[in-house]
């Protein structure tokens, strides 16, 4: 089974990545919403476990992480061209007016998710807290920077 999950990940991906180019923007911009909400779900699950709010499951937080983690580009595969109008908190030009600056936020992040599900598989929780706190100073960041209010 997760197997079977690792490979339709991939295969989201390559398909997304291919297809991008040819997404409306408002289709763009629903498939980012929905990877963003994924990881949510998820980075808030193992926010509970580490802020005391639910009990501390290894297994949860090592499925959890590792679901972050494996979406962590996905998001960002979404931002381009008319992607920055419509039902969207995006602030204008993401890519186009802060190319370099956004880029490195988004590989930022993704490099704080994989350690996050590093962590998580070894089981301390104090480190588990400690990342869960890099990475979500990563997502505060580009909030802080590239969302609307």
């Amino acid at each position: 089974m997760k197997k079977l999950a690792i490979a339709v990940l991939g295969l989201a991906g390559v398909v997304s990545f291919s297809a991008q180019a040819q997404l409306k923007p408002e289709d763009a911009i629903k498939n980012r919403q929905a990877a963003m909400k994924l990881v949510g779900y998820n980075f808030g699950s193992v926010g509970a476990m580490v802020n005391d709010r639910k009990p501390y499951n290894k297994d949860e937080a090592i499925r959890n992480a590792s679901r972050i983690d494996a979406l962590s580009s996905q998001p960002f595969e979404f931002f381009g061209a008319g992607t920055d109008k419509g039902d969207t908190k995006a602030k204008g030009g993401c890519l186009e007016r802060h190319g370099a600056k956004f880029t490195a936020a988004s590989e930022k992040f993704q490099a704080e998710a994989a350690k996050l599900a590093q962590v998580a598989r070894a089981g301390d929780m104090a480190a588990l807290k400690a990342q869960f706190n890099a990475t979500a100073g990563t997502c505060k960041a580009c909030h802080d920077d590239f969302r609307e209010k």
